[in-house]
């Protein structure tokens, strides 16, 4: 037992004895590669802004003791310079960073800093210094620490400005020259590496030494001074302040062209408008005489949206206008209309023609199986507009792959079935051969086209253009049945523009399970990632499968109709040519007489044959150049520029009867809301007649609403017969419900079929219902007036509002909101039973006082309340009275006015009925001259409204919906109740 004690303690105890017994038996030993004098050195570098010094190599020591602190490295120690002890101690200190190796960082210490116009270099010894007890020190070692100095001062010029004349016409090597200085002491930072001119689109340029020339000869007419801004950059990077140079163009006689407007003002409609009239060019005495003299106008459009006005309507719409297949497949739809979609960026446009952008890194649009099945085949045509930019040059890498379309494996592995994508200045059509294509095995060890590659600028100028690939396997000619179009013109291949590249079919395989198609980058199935992103704007891509598109509907998408424009083709001299491109915005003349010229260039004309043209500013570009003795001489480019001017915004009215008032039970079998709109579009408002100034002092509210009714009345007589406006459609019209619709129990109801047949699109949300894509007014009309509203449970319903207003050219134009509120009677219906003369007169009264509240007022609501009925007899007796007596006036001073008269060999005459209120059969005569009752958002009716269809729709009956196998038919010489002379409110 004790023994065993005493073994445990001395096991215990024996360590500590061991610690006391250590002994410190070795110094530490600095180690580095380089030696100075025998002796370890370190060779450092640090910027004089920075905090640690960068070693060469890093600073280490170790220790031969194994026990204890020894043989740890606590410290260095920066010993001190014994020839010069009264030396300013030195900025540094060196820290431990690990006590094991002995790895150690020298630090500037803090509230020091360096400064390396005063200290541009140390050198000082350091010992290292061991954990021991006592601690022992190594053998010095010798660092030598170099300052680096830090751009700290902006270069100056000499001078606060600096000025100079410059000579039209004449080339110079050096106009003026400008200096600039650096404090910095360092070469790398007090040297200046470069001048830059900050004032862009000047013709000069800048040298490196700061010696400014022009690139191009200058013109007095065009600029009598420049004031240009410049820099001056020292080879650290740091720019000075700009310094300012001004430069006096002085005149000479040069040839030119005089009596041109630098801007043109074009109110649309106005036809044509001449562009050089009263211009003429002059030549000097000291040029050669001419033997031709050339003159292009360039009319340059790019700038206004996709190019040449091209935005009047969405891209959707366009194409539908055209003729395009309805069975192209928009693959960029309104993130509105399709949630897969939405993780694309738009603009802040209208949605219906929003362009998506693509930074080009992590943004792409995988595009769902059920919108677009993925195989392609050997017809079909990709179009887009498409806007993109020059790649970055970097002479190391190629230019990135980036995929407009691809249709790659989805997992297993990564092959690309077919793409379309650009390549630095390459458009590229990737259509690899599927295996089930391929007829035999033999087939599969045949090389086919797969690649299509057209070399052409315009995939990487940073401007909008169409491109449109059909494809058509089964022609066989040089260009494999592949054809591009580009702003509608087909490219004609070469060899310099056109290549074909064949490849393998793609073999079946087991690995592959799914397919993905992805817009704006390429899915890599193997990786699970996507790669090859586009970086650039997008809009309307579609993919039409199946065929291809007509060259036509290519052309149209393209169509421009603002050009210049020339006819005086019969009355040019001999020796004198001109000539257009197909597009009507570059025309040339070239004659032997300069007075020819003259007088040609008076006769070139812009024209705008939109009625609505976006307004600002279209730039006209004239190049003229001179043949003499064999040599050309080029004139200076001109720039003016035509001013399309904002054009009064139509008159865009939706008009119809605004309240309706219906039994409960009716809102079940649906009700058609808007049977009676009528929308009114005329490009210039209604002008006041002179009549209703001379009868203000009559002017209560029943001649008011009948000199408007007069007033619409004469403007539809002439709309009908004057030209209808081509240009004005509607391209979107809104039915807003409000509060939104319960969706469970009530909904609107669409004539689709009619919708198809117009090729009309449409969306439907518990707000209501959009209307989409270009087409007439009559069109729309027919459309909304079939647009029907349910209720599941009519007893919970009290109201109901719903506000319909449309829109022209992509929501520039905009109409009135027409609110149609609707009134839901709770009341049984009431039994059928013969009708009288009394019950058929009080109907009569009723419909005159409220024209929606017969049902209401039915004889069995009559016989159970005889004295209200008596009392809205009388009020409403008093108002037939002051009708009739309004009318009687409104004849009278209609009279005094004008009377329009109808020729009897016009095919439309005006019918009068779309505006009289059906009072009695007794009452004929009245009606006739009654035109317009304008109570309770009563309106006018148009021409259109007298259709025998619409009369029939338009009684009461009618209005409840196409419901009618619940009526009970009417016994021979029975009056049906409710509904035999009822107010016909077609005519509001």
């Amino acid at each position: 037992m004790g023994k065993s004690t005493f073994i445990l303690l001395v096991l215990v105890i024996s360590p500590y004895v061991l610690a006391l017994t250590e002994v410190n038996r070795y110094k530490p030993v600095i180690w580095s590669k380089i030696l100075e004098h025998d002796k370890p050195a370190f060779h450092g570098e640090i910027k004089e802004n920075e905090r640690v010094v960068q070693l060469k190599p890093e600073l280490v020591a170790s220790d031969a003791d194994e026990l204890g602190g020894a043989k740890f490295i606590c410290s260095y120690i920066i010993s001190k310079n014994k020839r010069h002890p009264r030396t300013q101690p030195l900025p540094f200190e060196i820290v431990v960073t690990d006590k094991v190796t002995g790895a150690a960082e020298i630090r500037v210490k803090d509230g020091e800093k360096l400064n390396f116009e005063e200290h541009p270099f140390y050198k000082f010894g350091i010992v290292a210094e061991d954990c021991g007890i006592p601690p022992k020190q190594s053998t010095k070692a010798y660092v030598m620490i170099k300052v680096l100095d830090v751009d700290e001062f902006a270069p100056k010029f000499d001078n606060e400005s600096y000025f100079a004349y410059v000579e039209e016409g004449k080339m110079y090597d050096a106009i003026v020259k400008i200096h600039a200085s650096d404090q910095d002491e360092s070469n790398a930072y007090k040297t200046i590496c470069n001048y830059e001119l900050l004032t862009p689109g000047v013709p000069f340029e800048i040298s490196p030494d700061g010696v400014l020339r022009n690139k191009e000869p200058l013109d007095y007419s065009v600029h009598r001074n420049f004031i240009l801004g410049a820099v001056a950059t020292d080879c650290g990077g740091r720019k000075s302040e700009p310094v300012y140079i001004n430069l006096a163009v002085t005149e000479k006689c040069r040839s030119g062209w005089t009596g041109l407007q630098d801007v043109l003002k074009y109110r649309a409609g106005s036809g044509q408008q001449r562009l050089a009239e009263g211009a003429a060019l002059n030549l000097c005495d000291s040029d050669c005489k001419p033997a031709q003299v050339n003159v292009k106008l360039t009319l340059t459009t790019k700038h206004i949206g996709k190019g040449c006005d091209r935005d009047t309507y969405s891209v959707n719409s366009q194409r539908k206008l055209c003729g395009a297949s309805g069975e192209s497949v928009d693959l960029l739809p309104s993130p509105s209309s399709a949630d897969w979609s939405h993780n694309i960026p738009t603009d802040d446009g209208h949605e219906m023609d929003q362009v998506f952008s693509f930074d080009g890194q992590n943004n792409a649009l995988e595009v769902p199986e059920s919108v677009f099945n993925h195989m392609l085949h050997k017809h079909f045509t990709i179009s887009a507009w498409l806007r993109h930019g020059e790649p970055p040059k970097n002479s190391e890498t190629k230019a990135p792959k980036e995929h407009i379309l691809c249709m790659s494996d989805g997992d297993g592995m990564n092959r690309h079935h077919y793409g379309l994508y650009i390549h630095g200045e390459k458009l590229v059509l990737l259509l690899r051969k599927e295996a089930e294509d391929v007829e035999s095995p033999e087939d599969m060890k045949v090389f086919r086209p797969a690649e299509f590659r057209w070399t052409i600028p315009q995939v990487s100028d940073d401007r909008w253009h169409h491109f449109a690939v059909s494809v058509d396997l089964q022609q066989e000619n040089k260009d494999g049945g592949v054809h591009l179009y580009i702003d509608g013109k087909l490219l004609l291949t070469n060899e310099d523009n056109f290549e074909i590249i064949d490849d393998w079919p793609l073999h079946k395989t087991k690995k592959v399970h799914s397919t993905k198609l992805v817009v704006g980058a390429c899915w890599q199935g193997a990786d699970n990632t996507f790669s090859h992103y586009y970086k650039g704007y997008m809009a309307g891509l579609f993919v039409l499968k199946g065929k291809t598109e007509s060259e036509r509907v290519i052309k149209c998408l393209n169509n421009c109709k603002e050009n210049l424009d020339f006819h005086a083709i019969s009355d040019m001299s001999s020796g004198t040519s001109v000539s257009f491109n197909s597009e009507m915005t570059e025309f040339t003349i070239s004659s032997r007489s300069v007075e020819e010229v003259n007088r040609l260039m008076g006769q070139v004309a812009y024209v705008n044959a939109r009625t609505y043209p976006t307004p600002g500013y279209r730039t006209l570009t004239i190049e003229t150049s001179l043949i003499c003795e064999g040599q050309t001489v080029v004139l200076p480019l001109l720039e003016k520029r035509v001013l399309v001017e904002e054009q009064q915004e139509p008159v865009f009215v939706i008009t119809g009867y605004s309240n309706l008032t219906r039994m409960v039970y009716e809102f079940e079998r649906g009700l058609r809301v808007f049977h009676d709109i009528h929308i009114f579009a005329r490009s210039r408002p209604l002008e006041e007649s002179e009549d209703d100034d001379n009868d203000g002092q009559e002017d209560n509210e029943t001649n008011k609403a009948a000199k408007l009714a007069m007033k619409l009345s004469k403007t539809m007589l002439q709309q009908s017969t004057e030209p209808k406006d081509e240009e004005f459609m509607i391209d979107e019209c809104h039915v807003k419900a409000d509060p939104p619709l319960n969706l469970f129990i009530e909904h609107l109801s669409l004539p689709t079929h009619l919708m198809e047949i117009h090729g009309l699109e449409w969306s439907e949300t518990n707000d209501g219902v959009v209307i989409r894509n270009a087409d007439t007014i009559p069109n729309y009309e027919n459309v909304i007036r079939n647009i029907h509203y349910y209720h599941n449970k009519p007893e919970d319903l009290a109201n109901r509002t719903l506000t319909l207003y449309c829109s022209s050219q992509n929501q520039r134009f905009i109409s009135t909101k027409f609110i149609e509120r609707l009134v839901a009677v709770h009341q049984a219906p009431p039994p059928p039973r013969p009708a009288n003369i009394q019950s058929n007169v009080q109907g009569i009264h009723q419909s005159l006082k409220n024209p929606s509240i017969d049902s209401l007022h039915s004889p069995g609501a009559a016989s159970s309340n005889l004295g209200m009925v008596a009392i809205i007899v009388v009020c409403v007796g008093f108002l037939l009275f002051m009708i009739v007596l309004g009318v009687i006036r409104i004849r009278a001073a209609h009279k005094r006015t004008q009377v329009v008269q109808v020729d009897e060999k016009q095919e439309m005459e005006w019918d009068n009925s779309a505006l009289n209120i059906t009072i009695n059969p007794m009452e004929q005569e009245v009606r006739k001259e009654l035109m317009f009752e304008y109570e309770d958002g009563a309106r006018p009716t148009f021409p259109e409204d007298t259709d025998s269809d619409e009369d029939e729709e338009s009684s009461m009956q009618g209005d409840y919906g196409d419901s009618t196998e619940d009526d009970e038919p009417v016994p021979q010489g029975k009056a049906p109740v409710g509904n035999d002379l009822e107010w016909d409110h077609t005519s509001f």
